[in-house]
């Protein structure tokens, strides 16, 4: 039986020009892992990059044409530790592996080929097994390491793509959130009450909005200091997100001692409850601090199609909260 390989050089590049043509992310890597299986005519292919460093022990699989083949691989006694001394490995017959029983198949030969980063440290590899035994000619190294190289490149860039919308999300986060507080600012206040009030004129909704004042906060800020004024805030703006539901209630600061909450999927009585549980957790909380009882004035009122606009249900809340303040506060107007 004649086990020679046979190579087309032709067929090597005109693949290796596809799958840079077609292919990005995580595709590029299951479809190079694929391209190769079939250009080094093999039985098992599989890409890697290192978990760890000097000396890389263990190596996690970016992609496997067998899908038995564990995400993380233990290098100890197999060819793919040699690999990451930076070469070539090519293992004519008796590889030996500990972890491919798992596959319930046996391979004769290994071919390993180091993955480089701009340093030239081996950041991975690509392990191509063969059922059979064989000894691979010199002239598959040179497109071996083009498919590397590329490999290199498309990881680098997909490992760049995702540090960046990691910055981006960070970005956003500022761009929407209260500093002292971390809850939602007035700036995304304005566009989620736009959203809601737009989603309750197409009848895709039920939400309220409360509006929420801490009554005599200035009196807190003078006894206290502005630091005391500031632990009462980042307080409460943690009482009000561990009190509300998630990804249904919207909490905002909308500056100094004012904060909001639009709620979606929710009544005007069912707020006004909530409103009261607040009132009471809130209450209780501060009692045992040395700021004392912290009570609140509080207004609600419900979307609906009756308002020409989201900043009419606003200045409607708002005059409610007033008015539970004026009326001797700790209240709730609905």
């Amino acid at each position: 039986m004649d086990n020679s390989f046979k190579f087309n050089p032709y067929e090597a590049l005109k693949s290796i020009l596809e799958i840079t043509s077609y292919y990005t992310g995580d595709e590029f890597i299951e479809h190079t892992a694929i391209e190769i299986k079939k250009l080094f005519q093999a039985d098992l292919v599989y890409i890697t990059k290192a978990i760890d460093f000097n000396p890389t022990t263990k190596v996690e699989v970016l992609y496997s044409t067998n899908n038995k083949l564990p995400e993380i691989i233990d290098l100890n006694g197999i060819p793919g530790k040699f690999v990451f001394d930076n070469k070539i490995i090519k293992i004519k017959e008796h590889v030996k592996y500990n972890f491919l029983e798992l596959l319930d198949e046996k391979f004769e030969s290994f071919y390993g080929i180091p993955i480089t980063d701009n340093n030239n440290n081996c950041i991975g590899h690509i392990a191509i097994y063969s059922k059979l035994i064989r000894e691979l000619p010199e002239e598959l190294n040179d497109i071996a390491l083009i498919y590397s190289r590329k490999i290199q490149r498309e990881t680098r860039r997909i490992e760049l793509e995702k540090e960046n919308q990691i910055i981006r999300n960070q970005l956003q986060e500022l761009t929407i959130t209260d500093t002292l507080t971390s809850l939602y600012n007035r700036r995304y206040f304005t566009k989620v009450c736009s959203d809601v009030y737009a989603q309750v004129n197409r009848d895709s909704t039920k939400a309220t909005l409360a509006y929420i004042d801490i009554d005599n906060f200035k009196n807190i800020n003078d006894k206290f200091g502005h630091e005391g004024g500031d632990f009462v805030l980042k307080y409460f703006a943690e009482i009000l997100l561990e009190h509300s539901r998630k990804g249904l209630d919207y909490v905002f600061r909308l500056g100094g001692e004012e904060f909001c909450i639009i709620s979606v999927d929710n009544t005007l009585d069912s707020a006004n409850e909530h409103m009261n549980r607040l009132m009471n957790i809130t209450s209780s909380k501060f009692t045992s601090t040395r700021f004392g009882e912290i009570t609140l004035s509080i207004g609600i009122v419900e979307f609906n199609k009756g308002f020409s606009s989201y900043e009419e249900i606003l200045s409607l809340a708002d005059k409610k909260m007033y008015k539970a303040k004026n009326s001797g506060k700790n209240s709730i107007v609905k």
